[in-house]
């Protein structure tokens, strides 16, 4: 715009050069020429007057795009990934090939997402010893957690059966561990609330796997924590291992759940992939299956899901990101369609 209005302004001075030139502002034509050389003058000056307004309303014009163009979208990116555990076989695979070994194909999966959200299983005692193969009693090395968070996982969940594998000590010390690496923790007496561009998440999580607790003890959890105008994610650790499809109690707590107030329930355990269901318009995933794992022995724990939120003032859009994972390296799978929809708010 700028350059415009120099060329303009320089077209409009010679012409007004010339008339002065060969009119005179004063002599040669007396009073009548006087006269047309004050109208030449009056209307340059307009020219300019006119060139230069609509320059300023221009770059105000422009300035106000650029604000509104900068200024923050209203929606915040979530996505949501299966059973992580970063012990036992894979802990071996990172000492042999590096920390960030589980991570080097996750970009793809954690595009875009202001929190990544895993089920963490497994503890981080203050002493740990790498648990043998075959184990169930997981322990994870401190140096993954640094590099689980550089990859993009945020947000965990410990509301699972493995989480207490060292106690109420070594349990103290996962949380710590994790906090201290920028990792928030949901789990025991804990939720998270996250909040950007006057929108908030809560994230609330349940282990259904040892205590079939009352369906109301769900219900009374969410009602007294809950805030108007808060988006729940409530994710719950229930089901049964390998198994594909949910079964009645899965669907009695997560049918709960959205009735008390979640917006989306999110399961893990199976250690497999299982269905999706719409209840009262609100999405369950009834399992996400394996995200990091060393279950290699199944075609179906090598497989997972990721769900990826991206949630407006009015509406969720949802994405359903098929994995696979290579020796415990997730992946998208490139030759499964990518499944979307949308869950307007109330």
């Amino acid at each position: 715009m700028t350059n415009n209005i120099v060329h303009c302004t320089k077209k409009f001075t010679k012409t007004v050069v010339y008339d002065v030139e060969n009119y005179g502002v004063f002599g040669g034509w007396g009073i009548a020429g006087f006269s047309a050389s004050i109208i030449n003058v009056m209307k340059y000056f307009f020219m300019i007057g006119v060139l230069f307004a609509g320059a300023f309303f221009a770059l105000n014009h422009q300035e106000l795009a650029e604000i509104q163009t900068s200024s923050p979208k209203k929606e915040i990116v979530v996505v949501a990934v299966g059973d992580t555990m970063l012990g036992r076989f894979v802990e071996e695979l990172s000492l042999r090939h590096g920390f960030d070994y589980p991570f080097a194909s996750t970009s793809d999966i954690f595009s875009g997402a202001d929190i990544v959200f895993a089920n963490f299983e497994g503890a981080i005692p203050k002493v740990h010893e790498k648990t043998p193969n075959y184990n169930y009693k997981l322990s994870v090395p401190q140096e993954s957690v640094m590099v689980t968070h550089r990859a993009g996982i945020n947000v965990v969940s410990l509301s699972n059966n493995h989480s207490g594998d060292f106690g109420a000590e070594g349990y103290a010390n996962t949380v710590s561990v994790l906090n201290n690496a920028g990792i928030a923790t949901v789990g025991k007496y804990s939720d998270y609330v996250y909040e950007q561009n006057d929108m908030k998440i809560r994230f609330m999580g349940w282990n259904d796997t040892f205590t079939h607790f009352a369906t109301s003890t769900f219900s009374k959890s969410i009602r007294s924590s809950k805030k108007d105008g808060e988006f729940l994610i409530a994710s719950v650790h229930f089901g049964e291992e390998y198994a594909t499809t949910s079964n009645a109690r899965q669907k009695s707590v997560a049918h709960t759940l959205i009735d008390a107030g979640a917006d989306v329930v999110i399961g893990t355990h199976p250690h497999v992939v299982e269905e999706m269901e719409i209840y009262h318009g609100k999405p369950i995933f009834y399992s996400l299956g394996n995200f990091i794992f060393d279950q290699y022995f199944s075609e179906e724990t090598q497989k997972g899901l990721a769900v990826k939120m991206i949630i407006k003032e009015g509406a969720v859009e949802y994405e359903m990101l098929p994995i696979d994972l290579a020796k415990s390296q997730p992946k998208l799978n490139a030759n499964v369609a990518v499944r979307k929809f949308t869950v307007f708010r109330q």
